[in-house]
């Protein structure tokens, strides 16, 4: 959400910039005054109910973004009844009670003498995985050195999903997390043994990982959805070779969004991956939904992004090449797993067995 947040805000400069621009391209990007920035994310989990407000900063500056301190903010819902809320922090506001999937909502933000909102949005069903599976692939990359790029590859399995497409919902997003447990036994017997439970997380970054119909296609599914990558070679994601893999705990969270979400993280993932030619897409495309009414020639950078939402939880494990048997069982409990860490002769409560 940060890397969103901070394209919107060049976004609105580089609005600013070309707006008077007639002739002759002249930027005074150093002078824009701070605009209001709006971070928001709304699901039927409490703990993703969530509104920042920040000021812009100048397009040169390094400082950190303006704080807003005094403001009011509200999801409404269409029949009027409203959520407030409580300001934990300067800029940030949390709820006590989330959105009801099937109704419609929008942002009101009271700021000073100005009046900030969204657009209406309709909060999707509770999106479901039909089908969870993995399938053998090598990934191909290049790795650069003194003697050129040097192709590389790399064996392991990729994560993929199946998910139902329906009229009241057809677009989804993904992240995710794996979490490797491992485990170490010292010293040699005969002294008495010490075991260690340790556990190292991994998170998705980079591109938003949307998923939705294809064009022009009359399926009633999202079929082989990649969601992540997973190496043989376990190794690669411990910091020591003593430690022993003990299989991976991979949790997807699962939103289901409406198509003009789905627009909005597509056109950013574009930004992303722009390389500078003469056809990338350009800021100026990616706008967000949320509006000044007492005054509409102000601009405001922000997305209303009101979510359905469902955690996904399994213990896997794939062997060491694609010869080898398969371990996936879906976890049900929903245990707080901290990033990294270790537990000396007892197991972690979330920890995962092989049987």
């Amino acid at each position: 959400m940060k890397k969103l947040i901070y394209i919107l805000s060049k976004l609105v400069l580089i609005l600013l910039t070309f707006a008077s621009c007639e002739d002759y391209y002249n930027p005074h990007l150093d002078s824009v005054p701070g605009l209001l920035v709006v971070e928001s994310h709304f699901t039927n989990n409490l703990n993703q109910c969530y509104v920042k407000l920040t000021k812009s900063i100048d397009f040169y500056s390094t400082d950190q973004a303006g704080e807003i301190a005094g403001a009011k903010v509200e999801l409404i819902e269409r029949q009027g009844s409203s959520l407030t809320g409580i300001e934990s922090s300067t800029g940030y506001f949390t709820f006590l009670s989330t959105p009801i999937p099937g109704n419609k909502y929008f942002l009101r933000i009271t700021c000073g003498n100005d009046i900030y909102e969204s657009d209406k949005v309709i909060m999707p069903p509770l999106p479901t995985i039909d089908t969870l599976y993995t399938e053998n692939e090598i990934q191909k990359s290049y790795r650069t050195d003194d003697s050129g790029p040097t192709l590389v590859e790399t064996p392991g399995r990729n994560i993929c999903i199946d998910a139902p497409i329906t009229s009241s919902l057809e677009y989804y997003r993904f992240n995710w997390r794996s979490v490797i447990q491992w485990g170490y036994a010292y010293p040699a017997p005969p002294i008495p043994q010490r075991i260690l439970y340790g556990w190292k997380s991994r998170s998705q970054e980079g591109l938003f990982n949307l998923a939705g119909p294809k064009e022009f296609s009359v399926t009633d599914k999202v079929e082989q959805h990649p969601i992540l990558f997973m190496n043989y070679n376990y190794l690669t994601y411990l910091d020591s070779a003593t430690q022993i893999k003990r299989g991976y705990i991979i949790i997807i969270d699962q939103y289901g969004i409406t198509k003009e979400t789905y627009d909005f993280y597509d056109k950013l993932n574009q930004q992303f991956t722009a390389e500078g030619s003469l056809f990338d897409p350009v800021m100026t495309q990616v706008t967000g939904n949320i509006h000044c009414t007492t005054d509409p020639t102000k601009t405001v950078a922000g997305f209303f992004d009101l979510n359905s939402y469902r955690q996904y939880r399994y213990f896997m494990d794939f062997g060491s090449n694609e010869e080898s048997a398969v371990i996936q069982r879906r976890i049900n409990r929903k245990v707080d797993i901290p990033g990294n860490g270790f537990l000396v002769n007892i197991a972690p409560q979330f920890w995962e067995n092989y049987n």
